[in-house]
């Protein structure tokens, strides 16, 4: 074959050389090269599967390539699969859900994570409810992943489950088993809670706590996956991880309290029969005046008492999420003030590597900017955090109320915005500044706050303290600029590229509601977010 080329300005016709029989042996050889390293590559991922990781490498990797790095994905698919006739002919069917897992271990005591314990119980229950032929679904695969709330309820109703339990350990100071049901329960869920109470208590267990209603605020909530899952559910605290005795029960008596479920669960399926065939309210009552756990009444959150505030310090502590990233492109402080602070609930950036970003608003003062927002959040069907303070919602009622019923979460920025910080103040007047705003909306809106923003990101590891039993969650940031100078306004394209260059998993966004760049770029941050395979999720979700 021949060829012009060109050559220090001058043009030659030259004769392309033709392949030996060497070469081509030779690329033949390099294929069957490279894919005999395919093939073993397989062949070693299967093999590790099996010893090590139960089928879960070759899983990881088929996600990563699709772009799924959720478990739940795979969960769901397999009961989307399922048609209406073969889940009603499924036979008996138990979903366990394992408290916590992966980057939210749940309680912690002296190494011992509340995470493993369910873990290992959910383990030995499923074992125990498949001997005896009953089908079983499982809200986690393994103890390495953080599942969601909200995904926790989307898998155990899709997968037609008759029975929900949830497995848990408790930290503070008492000591014992409890189980809990919705304040709505109908005799289904009541029968359930109490078989399943009563069979663990034979079992062996330092104190019988009891049966309870809706949670340790009181009746007018319920936790999250007992009020949103579909069947007859309970939530079972098996003892408290501080507690020594508690915990050598635990380990004693796992195999026995697997067991004494799944007799409870069998005993009451004999008694009720299918689920399918109750009414709805043998499930849950629809009395008045009960409320469930919905997001137009806020939640009511409690964690253990953190005793002696007045002897923490009052350090104050300016908060910003830093320039260095991980991997992922996660700030690094955020993470490393997650694990500093984590017994005092507080979020610097949500712990996971989902494609989820947690949209919040600050709202000081009224500057014409928030009927925008709302209607761009209604149209794009985002929901955020509004943080008010008290003399913005005594101003603006009509904006709460429409927060509020848009299905909004209307967060504590205290009730005054002490320029000096939260920590600037009394223990007294520190608890003023959250619950004089609280109780002003719990009587005005029928809504009781939970999570809170520190005015100014200034915090201390008492005000930390005053948070958590306030029964708040203190949200911080994982992404803020400089937006909120309503006299000097930054460029819209500029800040546009700024929120999406810093982009990344469970990033918990703050942008100041009184900004008209964040106002006209809002909607295309959304979409471009959304592009880059970003979900914007509801912060209740994350609320364990």
């Amino acid at each position: 074959m021949k060829y012009i080329q060109e050559k220090n300005g001058k043009r030659e016709i030259v004769t392309k050389p033709k392949h030996s029989r060497a070469y081509f042996v030779q690329a033949v050889i390099k294929w069957f090269f490279c894919i005999g390293i395919l093939v073993l590559t397989v062949l070693l991922c299967q093999f590790l599967d099996k010893k090590l990781n139960d089928g879960k490498i070759v899983e990881k990797i088929r996600n990563a390539v699709s772009g799924s790095d959720s478990p739940k994905d795979t969960e769901l698919s397999l009961f989307e699969e399922e048609t209406e006739t073969e889940i009603e002919e499924k036979g008996l069917r138990v979903c366990i859900d394992p408290g916590h897992g992966g980057m939210d271990p749940g309680c912690d005591y002296n190494g011992r994570l509340e995470s493993d314990d369910n873990w290992k119980l959910a383990l030995a229950l499923k074992t125990e409810l498949e001997a005896a032929g009953i089908d079983v679904v499982m809200t986690r695969e393994d103890n390495t992943t953080k599942v969601f709330l909200k995904d926790r309820v989307k898998i155990a109703n899709a997968s037609g489950a008759d029975y929900f339990i949830s497995l848990h350990r408790n930290k503070g100071d008492g000591y014992g088993i409890e189980t809990w049901m919705t304040a709505n329960s109908g005799q289904a869920t009541e029968e359930l809670t109490n078989n399943v109470h009563n069979a663990i208590v034979s079992a062996n267990v330092q104190r019988d706590r009891g049966v309870k209603v809706g949670t340790e605020t009181g009746e007018g909530s319920d936790y999250y996956v007992l009020g949103n899952t579909t069947m007859p559910a309970c939530l079972i605290e098996f003892g408290f991880i501080n507690n020594e005795e508690d915990n050598r029960l635990y380990d004693v008596n796992l195999e026995a309290y697997a067991k004494a479920i799944a007799q409870a669960v069998q005993s009451t399926y004999q008694k009720l029969g299918d689920t399918d065939d109750l009414p709805a309210e043998d499930i849950d009552s629809t009395e008045e005046g009960v409320q469930g756990n919905d997001e137009l009444h806020g939640k009511r959150l409690t964690y253990p008492t953190i005793d002696n505030v007045s002897a923490l310090s009052t350090e104050i502590l300016n908060w910003g999420q830093g320039s260095n990233v991980d991997e992922y492109n996660r700030p690094t402080d955020t993470l490393g003030y997650n694990e500093k602070y984590k017994n005092y609930t507080a979020d610097f950036v949500i712990p996971t590597t989902e494609k989820k970003i947690y949209l919040t608003l600050d709202e000081g003062y009224e500057y014409g900017c928030t009927p925008t927002i709302l209607s761009t959040l209604k149209e794009k069907n985002v929901k955020a955090v509004f943080f008010v303070t008290k003399p913005y919602v005594e101003s603006q009622p009509d904006y709460i109320r429409q927060m509020i019923d848009d299905g909004h979460i209307v967060g504590n920025h205290s009730v005054t915005h002490p320029s000096a910080g939260i920590p600037s103040l009394s223990v007294e007047n520190q608890t003023q500044e959250v619950m004089g705003l609280h109780d002003y909306i719990k009587q005005n809106y029928d809504y009781d706050m939970y999570l809170f923003r520190f005015p100014a990101g200034k915090f201390s590891e008492q005000s930390l303290a005053v948070l958590n039993n306030c029964g708040y969650r203190s949200v911080f940031w994982s992404f803020a600029y400089l937006d909120y100078d309503v006299e000097n306004q930054p460029d819209e394209q500029e800040s546009l590229q700024k929120m999406l260059d810093k982009l990344h998993p469970g990033a918990i966004y703050l942008l100041h509601a009184e900004s008209w760049t964040n106002t006209n770029v809002l909607g295309q941050f959304i979409d471009k977010a959304r592009e880059a395979g970003y979900e914007f999720a509801l912060y209740s979700e994350t609320i364990q």
